[in-house]
């Protein structure tokens, strides 16, 4: 069944595209880069059936060369964010011998030849027969004896896409009845076509493909491991097994997978974590609240608090007194009377007292204070 795909696209600098390099790739050989100042080098591809340039009449010469074409290109444009070329890109059907791939493609770019472009066309097809493809890069100016003039702005608007189908389709359907098949393709969309059918999107090997392959094989490797040892009705069991152990599997992997618990029911594993996180406190609670209850015990043992330092007698009354004055608020007369009177109840073990002479000091800065 022939399928009609083609996808136009631009090739811009402002995406940090090079048209030297796209080129480069296309056509499967290595390109002096002059803006980049190195090579492009892709001289080693194998899918690259053909690469063509096809010109409009009265071209330079020069602008058949595909380095000094792409090269001249990227002078031409001085924005950073400048479109460099225009890039279709169809699938070629697969019922038709590259051969007749040439003529469609050949035929396809003199089509825009034809309307002032330069296309540098290469077929792609790595011999599987899965998907041959062109890829057709358009310049954007248009060409004069020179170079290259004022852009072409026919190429900007969605018509430019429909037209590059239309035609596309009709080359393509031309060499399918040449070819004497009984198949055709259709440019127009599901919608336009009346076809009710939810149109899809060509996918590659996805994740969940590419884990389907890696449990099959894993499931072989099992097989090949339990051949010879065990029986054919163990080995019936594994197959039997197996979607439910990978089940389990990934269920334990993301941290879901259940557990029975005590009464026959199941545990979750947030239950789980939240038993965990209780058995752990109560067996660290012990080694915290051991330095309390050491404490406890001491003062048990020995209730006279033998654990306060003791005072020190010998420090000033200066020290003592401003102490006293702070916690209490009492009159200097009273604050005088009262120190006295602890003054003389405070001695040394041998009965002595302060000296003199500190006490008149002391006696001549209560005075100070009492006249301020």
């Amino acid at each position: 069944m022939a399928i009609f795909h083609l996808h136009v696209k631009n090739i811009s600098r402002g995406d940090g595209r090079s048209a030297v390099a796209a080129a480069a790739y296309r056509a499967g050989e290595t390109l002096p880069n002059e803006i980049e100042e190195r090579d492009s080098a892709f001289g080693g591809r194998r899918d690259v059936l053909h690469a063509e340039i096809v010109c409009p009449v009265g071209v330079p010469p020069w602008m058949l060369d595909r380095a000094t074409l792409w090269n001249a290109v990227e002078a031409a444009e001085r924005r950073k964010d400048a479109r460099l070329a225009k890039e279709i890109e169809a699938a070629l059907p697969r019922e038709l011998p590259p051969e007749a791939w040439l003529v469609v493609c050949r035929t396809f770019a003199a089509h825009y030849a034809g309307q002032g472009f330069v296309a540098d066309f290469s077929i792609h097809d790595d011999g599987s027969a899965h998907n041959p493809h062109v890829h057709v890069m358009l310049t954007t100016r248009i060409v004069t004896g020179a170079g290259f003039g004022g852009k072409i702005r026919s190429a900007d608007g969605r018509q430019f896409v429909e037209d590059a189908r239309a035609v596309w389709a009709e080359l393509v359907n031309a060499a399918l009845a040449k070819a004497g098949l009984d198949v055709s393709v259709d440019p127009r969309s599901h919608a336009r076509a009346g076809v009710d059918r939810v149109p899809t999107q060509h996918r590659g090997p996805d994740a969940a493909e590419r884990r389907s392959r890696r449990e099959k094989m894993g499931l072989s490797r099992l097989l090949m491991s339990k051949v010879v040892k065990e029986p054919d009705g163990e080995r019936a069991r594994l197959l039997r097994d197996w979607p439910a152990s990978q089940m389990r599997h990934s269920l334990a992997e993301n941290g879901d997978m259940p557990v029975p618990g005590p009464d026959g029911g199941l545990i979750s594993q947030g239950q789980l974590d939240e038993a965990q996180t209780r058995m752990l406190d109560d067996m660290e609670s012990p080694s915290r609240d051991e330095p309390a209850r050491a404490l406890a015990r001491r003062w048990s043992e020995n209730p006279e608090p033998s654990h306060r330092p003791p005072q020190d007698h010998t420090a000033p009354f200066t020290s003592r007194r401003w102490a006293t004055e702070v916690s209490d608020p009492e009159p200097a007369d009273e604050r005088e009377a009262s120190f006295r009177s602890r003054r003389w109840e405070t001695g040394h073990e041998d009965g002595s007292h302060q000296e003199p002479e500190r006490e008149r000091e002391y006696e001549e800065r209560v005075r100070e204070r009492t006249r301020d």
